[in-house]
């Protein structure tokens, strides 16, 4: 079985299974020991979402405007480990 390193695969744009489950644990991990909560995840992509913890999430957000049938929503997301978080 060959090893491959984490930034060739960000650099083919290419993740396996693997990699992606072993990027969705660590952000649940750090998200859970800070007091948030995981509501769900993509079924292919690196993205988590989740609750944030009580004062706030903890790691830098970015604001996104998303036009869905005419209507504006902010979603707030962050990148915690290679895998980005929808915080709701």
């Amino acid at each position: 079985m060959q090893r491959r390193n984490v930034n060739s695969l960000m650099e083919n744009k290419t993740m396996d299974k693997q990699t992606i489950n072993a990027v969705r644990s660590r952000a649940r991990v750090a998200i859970h020991t800070t007091g948030g909560r995981v509501t769900g995840q993509h079924h292919r992509l690196p993205v988590v979402y989740a609750c944030p913890p009580v004062g706030g999430p903890v790691w830098p957000v970015t604001e996104i405007i998303q036009t869905f049938s005419g209507l504006r929503r902010v979603v707030k997301t962050s990148c915690i480990d290679g895998c980005t978080v929808v915080w709701q």
